[in-house]
């Protein structure tokens, strides 16, 4: 069994490095860059088709018979959006930070139409970490700026447009859903009911801020998605 991870909005595959060296020791552990993300070039605006062939094409090109996807976010969409689509070799999801409808702020939409990266990395750093130190904000920025406009437009295209209330309900794998109590960009509440509309899904809330708590409280993040994988693999033996 392999483990894929799926970054957000305005993100890349870097983010999960704690994860990357953690769970690479047990399991074939894979961050992706979507589509015009990080070092992957679309070339052309990414759509959320684009997201969901890059997942089925990194399974078949490293020969993975079976994987967890977990996604944060946008990404958290995106894997809701393979549940839907019901892609093969799917056995298990976790949800970081996420919600069936992704609430896109006006205040970025209103950064993005006027251009300023300066804003729009003091926005998203100010409300994703819960620590704002410059060090963070200088990334951001540098990100921000090596980003195309249109990815970050289109990111955000894509979040508006993400409703999968009406398919929770059908989905009946393992599923783990994380979030901070004080995360500001997704409220908990949101993360709440995302887990109570999946059958049997399991709900872990931490009493933290931020919107990243597997990059800023990695320890903690990464035990509870130990567990959640360990008690999938004794499910799985059983039913063997």
């Amino acid at each position: 069994m392999a483990l894929i991870f799926i970054h957000g909005a305005v993100g890349d595959s870097r983010l999960y490095r704690h994860q990357l060296r953690h769970f690479g020791a047990r399991y074939k552990t894979i961050s992706v860059d979507l589509p015009g993300h990080g070092h992957s070039h679309a070339g052309v605006k990414p759509t959320l088709d684009d997201f969901i062939h890059a997942i089925e094409d990194i399974a078949a090109e490293e020969h993975i018979s079976s994987y967890v996807l977990i996604g944060h976010s946008m990404g958290g969409g995106v894997c809701l959006e393979a549940c839907a689509r019901r892609l093969r070799g799917l056995v298990g999801v976790v949800l970081v930070s996420t919600s069936p409808v992704l609430p896109v702020s006006p205040a970025l939409i209103d950064i993005l139409e006027r251009d300023d990266m300066d804003a729009l990395a003091e926005l998203i750093v100010g409300a994703v970490f819960s620590r704002k130190v410059d060090l963070l904000v200088g990334f951001a920025k540098k990100g921000l700026y090596e980003m195309s406009r249109d990815i970050i437009r289109t990111d955000i295209k894509i979040c508006k447009e993400m409703d999968y209330s009406g398919v929770l309900g059908e989905i009946e794998l393992p599923v783990l859903v994380i979030a901070n109590r004080g995360d500001l960009v997704i409220s908990s509440d949101l993360s709440s009911s995302l887990a109570a509309g999946i059958q049997n899904a399991r709900l872990v809330l931490f009493e933290h801020d931020g919107h990243v708590p597997f990059f800023e409280n990695p320890v903690a993040f990464n035990e509870t998605v130990d567990s959640f994988l360990d008690d999938m693999a004794g499910n799985l033996s059983r039913q063997d």
